[in-house]
């Protein structure tokens, strides 16, 4: 079954701080783990800081967020106006592409590390939040702009499948193959 959690924040730090309790909430009645909420909350969590960050808000604006658990995948998409900065809108497009040029999302966090610690403290557009979600909250991440030039960025995490002798209470070896006796 789908269950969508809708949200909307004024773009204030303080204001999105307050995704974490229902994101929370959302994911753990559908069954993930305590790791898998956790990590699905800090890339919320991420979408909202980037929306914050990188909106071009005008007066009555909001940033909107929506958190879709299925069973086999999580969907969060953050709504936010772009503004007329297309420098920025081109390096995102840039940024995600770059991240799945990699085979696994380990190397390219591993890779952006090494960049980010190379430059001066000064440059203040990392990219690790991005690269962040993609490994630690193993999400692929994508986005398109509206007509209105609202950007919607979305993380999508597949379920991992339940694994049929945890489901049944038989022991097993860690690829879910039968212990010999």
């Amino acid at each position: 079954m789908t269950e969508r959690l809708s949200l909307e924040f004024a773009p204030e730090w303080n204001t999105i701080k307050g995704a974490w309790e229902p994101c929370q909430a959302h994911l753990s009645k559908h069954g993930l783990d305590a790791d898998g909420v956790y990590a699905l909350c800090m890339v919320t969590h991420e979408l909202l800081e980037n929306a914050v960050k990188y909106g071009a808000f005008g007066p009555d604006q909001t940033i909107r967020c929506s958190v879709v658990a299925g069973k086999e995948t999580v969907t969060i998409e953050v709504r936010t106006p772009l503004g007329v900065d297309r420098e920025r809108f081109e390096r995102l497009d840039r940024m995600i592409q770059w991240i799945r040029s990699f085979q696994n999302p380990f190397e390219a966090f591993v890779e952006r590390l090494k960049d980010v610690s190379a430059r001066p403290f000064a440059v203040c557009e990392s990219g690790l939040g991005l690269v962040r979600m993609a490994y630690e909250g193993q999400c692929l991440l994508d986005f398109y702009v509206d007509d209105s030039d609202v950007l919607s960025m979305s993380a999508v995490y597949r379920v991992p499948p339940a694994s049929s002798d945890a489901a049944s209470g038989q022991a097993g070896d860690v690829l879910g193959q039968p212990l010999p006796n």
